[in-house]
């Protein structure tokens, strides 16, 4: 192929190989954009002398454009990418995604420009190893009959062999590669662990021969080279496996279950075991499920028993104080919550807590769904749910003694939610107390209060390391809130104004404050009808932050308010004023 000017946005481990290989073959790698520090060192290493611009300059600068970043980032991307005039007529848009095929390139073909999707179906490790494994790697491609040529040669030059997917099998490509693959890694993971734990002072040597040997029987017989328990239909050693998990390792219980019962319904389909022994074997993994529920606790006393044994045998607590109706969102803080726990309790708490509503707000409407709850809190291992009416938090009525938020507690949703932080507070106080935890999960998502939680937590010497887990958010960036059932279709549509706005922000932070702010208010002025509260620019610690331009890159965090229609929803997110490049 002739040598081509070639840009990277997402200067992680698959855009700093793929980046590197280019240079091999003499195109010229005009510059790369990265955020973390990590992908920083990683350009630095692999792609030397190469500069570092923001994801805008690098598109305009470049005839091939590598967009190498998470899936769930690509579409805004490729949409701010176009919108700000950075991609031109002609320009080869390329995407690393296994799950997206052409259809998020859209607008960027929009403007002209070329389309291709090209997966490498390989894990990567962000170091020179990789370049020696890109040989006669295979690439999922999609492409447009006009780009097909340019993307062979593409793949030719990174060494790899083209595979085309159609469009409309985009998914189905990328789920079974990630099944085959990243499932996998977590499967071995955990089957180290559970050696390890069985006293192997090397898993990894044990394992090795056993796994190639599967590996490569699979590969070569497919379903015929199932052996073990579930096979041979062996109930009370499948009954023996499932107590131990319970006891020892209850983090992979839910894994081995599922496998189980996959395993178990093809060879049932094949004929190798009989319908009565599979039977036994589903009543075995269904009690099992059914033993994995989170106990509920309902008052002080269920609470404190619940948690006796752990106490006794000095297993740490996590806590996770929720108001319930769960989403995903919730489900990684319990996730981290299990992670931060490993043999240990994780205690969700789910309270609607009338101290932190104001008169007029939404306390009797907010979504109360228990029950759903505690199947979500299954799933993420979770293993108290405390669920307390609000007589049982509050037997005397409001509590006479409260916690004071200080100064910050009244600026920002402070300002707008006089009372709300010390309503807060003093139900995280009460937790604290009826729990005892060592870590408590809060998300970013609130990070007005997860500041204030940790404050609480360091100038009262409460012993509770506070964890912030970082904001979840959907496909089109709207960050995951309870609140956010109440907004009807055209609702839904317009709040993403506020995540989009911050990502402006963000762009233009190397400028300094000013100049974020004036990015961010930009796009909220493009909704005439939101009903914004505040758009603030602090310090991580919330403090205020000069206008002047700093010398060096400074951390802070942009936070937003708003009402869409009569919901009102908050953000924030991260980003770095002064010079980054």
């Amino acid at each position: 192929m002739t040598p081509l000017r070639v840009g990277v946005v997402g200067a992680g481990r698959v855009g700093s190989v793929l980046a590197a290989a280019l240079l091999r073959q003499g195109h010229e790698i005009v510059a790369v954009a990265g955020e973390s520090d990590a992908s920083t060192r990683r350009a630095r290493m692999l792609l030397p002398g190469v500069p570092l611009r923001k994801p805008t300059t690098v598109a305009r600068s470049c005839d091939v454009i590598l967009l190498t970043v998470p899936d769930d980032m690509l579409g805004n991307v490729v949409t701010q990418l176009a919108a700000s005039g950075s991609l031109h007529e002609g320009q080869y848009v390329v995407h690393t995604s296994g799950s997206h095929g052409l259809a998020v390139l859209g607008p960027a073909a929009a403007v002209g420009a070329r389309p291709a999707a090209v997966h490498p179906a390989m894990t990567f490790t962000g170091t020179p190893i990789d370049l020696e494994r890109l040989e006669h790697c295979v690439f999922g491609v999609t492409a447009g009959s006009a780009e097909r040529p340019f993307a062979e040669a593409l793949v030719a030059d990174l060494g790899g062999e083209v595979m085309w997917v159609e469009e409309r099998l985009r998914g189905l490509y990328h789920a079974g590669l990630a099944h085959g693959a990243n499932h996998l890694v977590t499967l071995v993971s955990q089957a180290m662990e559970l050696l390890g734990t069985a006293g192997a002072d090397d898993p990894a040597a044990i394992l090795r021969p056993l796994l190639q040997a599967a590996l490569d029987n699979a590969l070569a017989e497919g379903d015929a080279a199932l052996t073990g328990p579930i096979v041979r239909g062996d109930v009370n050693t499948v009954r023996a496996h499932v107590a131990e998990l319970a006891t020892t390792a209850p983090d992979t219980l839910p894994s081995y279950l599922a496998l189980a019962r996959a395993t178990l319904d093809r060879v049932v389909t094949d004929g190798r075991v009989l319908p009565i022994r599979a039977a036994a074997i589903r009543r075995v993994l269904d009690t099992a499920e059914t033993a994995a529920a989170p106990r509920l606790a309902a008052s002080r006393e269920e609470l404190g028993a619940a948690l006796e044994p752990a106490r006794a045998a000095g297993q740490p607590v996590v806590l996770v104080p929720t108001m319930g109706a769960l989403h995903a969102g919730h489900a990684a803080l319990l996730e981290a919550a299990r992670v931060r726990a490993r043999d240990g309790v994780v205690v969700a708490s789910i309270f609607v807590n009338p101290l932190q509503f104001a008169t007029g707000e939404d306390l009797d409407r907010y979504p109360r769904t228990l029950d759903v709850d505690l199947e979500l809190c299954a799933r993420a291992g979770v293993d108290v749910v405390f669920a307390p009416s609000t007589e049982e938090m509050y037997p005397a009525g409001d509590p006479e003694v409260t916690v004071d938020p200080g100064p910050l507690g009244e600026v920002l949703e402070g300002e707008v939610r006089p009372g709300h932080f010390r309503g807060v507070l003093t139900v995280v106080a009460k937790l604290y107390g009826l729990t005892r935890p060592d870590v408590a999960c809060f998300g970013e998502k609130d990070y007005q209060q997860l500041v204030l939680v940790r404050r609480l937590a360091r100038d009262l010497c409460l012993g509770v390391d506070v964890v912030g887990v970082p904001t979840v958010r959907e496909d089109d960036g709207l960050a995951l809130s309870s609140r956010n059932r109440y907004l009807d279709a055209g609702q839904r549509s317009r709040a993403t104004v506020l995540s989009r706005a911050l990502d402006a922000a963000a762009d233009r932070a190397a400028y300094g404050l000013p100049a974020a702010r004036w990015a961010a208010m930009r796009v909220l002025d493009e909704d005439a009808e939101l009903d914004l509260d505040y758009l603030a620019i602090r310090t991580p610690e919330l403090e205020r932050v000069s206008d002047e331009h700093p010398a060096a890159p400074t951390d802070a965090r942009i936070l937003v308010a708003a009402r869409v229609g009569a919901t009102r929803l908050i953000d924030n997110r991260s980003i770095v004023l002064g010079p980054v490049g």
